[in-house]
């Protein structure tokens, strides 16, 4: 009897070592697309925590064991297709499980640190399924990783396959590329976040077939008409009715403008470009149809030896109004104005806004290199503003 009840003590301290036994989100990325996996009892309709538990069973995650413990066991007062809101030992640490089995979703969210995870399915028309997989490692070195695959209710497996994401490109050096696995509906998403500017957010529709894409998206934002400007305006109410977007990097910085446009007759018509100063999105320049031009030269390095750009627009009738940028970073704004009070002593010229940095200096106007030529840089994309749906904090 005594033996027996050691081998038994054994065996359950065996098995919760290997229940510990978890892989990371690096293994995961560097597994998944060899391994087809097969699905007991998957049948024709498999649910979102059946093929999640498939899934665990061959490449086991702490965050999906997680979700199929709450799957296996719903926490008092939740029901099986509800929320879970549970604490691991501290209130800090503490996350939400959500299993939907009817739409086809399960996630476990937090807003600590935490490893993260979400699931989604979608129907196919001849039986088969999509199931998709985000693992997302927030601690650390941040790793999102996108597990995607085809489920065969002929053989009861899934087999790895291509998803949106392997054949984007982002727009521009320096993007940050994440996506939304859809909690509702059918979308997926893909968004690319770049310093200090709104959002871009690449929509693909779901057919029953194959995801088919579907444009870009972007949330209404406020901008500035200039650095020292204390209203805002939000975007879709510029007036200009922009219906294209476009990233502008002459220096290669990694920190791009935004430009927007609308298109007349087949032409560029009204143009703005977007930079930052400060944390507040700003007009850098406009091009409008009544003549007003937008400009770009290159301007002298800092103290650095960072390469900055010089975006002029005009103002007023005979003086000019400079951005000095660095990547999409207002550093200061020169001014070359008529000296009204003495004509004869011509212009007037002096910094406006800054940070008061040893890098601000008004013969930065006498410096200017080549100009830019914008027009041949931009390369536009339809962009359908969220009205409504205010940028992110």
């Amino acid at each position: 009897m005594r033996k027996t009840l050691i081998s038994f003590i054994m065996l359950t301290i065996a098995a919760n070592i290997a229940a510990q036994d978890f892989l990371s989100n690096s293994e995961i990325n560097s597994q998944w697309r060899q391994k087809t996996i097969s699905v007991k009892n998957g049948g024709q309709t498999p649910d979102v925590v059946k093929l999640l538990r498939a899934f665990n069973e061959v490449m086991p995650t702490w965050t999906v064991n997680q979700v199929l413990k709450q799957a296996d066991h719903p926490a008092k007062g939740t029901r099986q297709s509800g929320t879970a809101v549970i604490w691991d030992g501290e209130e800090e640490d503490d996350y939400r499980i959500l299993i939907d089995r009817r739409n086809g979703y399960a996630d476990l969210a937090s807003q600590t640190d935490i490893d993260q995870t979400a699931a989604d399915v979608w129907r196919k028309d001849n039986g088969h399924r999509i199931f998709a997989l985000s693992l997302f490692q927030q601690h650390g070195n941040p790793q999102n990783v996108l597990c995607w695959y085809d489920y065969d209710p002929q053989t009861q497996t899934m087999t790895p396959e291509k998803s949106p994401l392997d054949d984007f490109k982002p727009s521009a050096k320096g993007a940050f590329v994440a996506y939304e696995l859809p909690m509702t509906g059918t979308d997926f998403n893909i968004i690319e976040y770049y310093p200090n500017l709104p959002a871009i957010t690449h929509v693909y529709k779901w057919n029953r077939k194959q995801f088919l894409y579907n444009g870009v998206q972007m949330p209404d934002f406020e901008y500035r008409l200039a650095p020292d400007s204390k209203s805002a305006t939000r975007i879709s109410q510029s007036g200009h009715a922009f219906s294209h977007y476009s990233l502008l990097d002459p220096t290669d910085s990694g920190n791009p403008m935004m430009a927007f446009c609308n298109f007349v007759d087949g032409e560029v018509g009204d143009m703005m470009l977007i930079g930052d100063f400060k944390g507040n999105h700003v007009a850098l320049g406009q091009k409008t149809q009544d003549g007003e031009k937008l400009n770009l030269f290159y301007a002298p390095e800092n103290k650095n030896g960072d390469q900055q750009i010089a975006v002029v627009y005009r103002d007023m009738a005979g003086g000019l109004w400079y951005h000095i940028m660095l990547g999409n970073l207002v550093q200061y704004l020169v001014c070359d104005l008529p000296n009204f009070a003495n004509p004869e002593k011509g212009h007037t010229v002096e910094i406006t806004a800054g940070y008061g940095s040893d890098d601000e200096t008004t013969e930065v106007i006498n410096l200017l290199g080549d100009w830019i030529d914008i027009m041949k840089r931009c390369q536009w994309s339809k962009v359908d503003i969220q009205e409504g749906e205010e940028e992110m904090p």
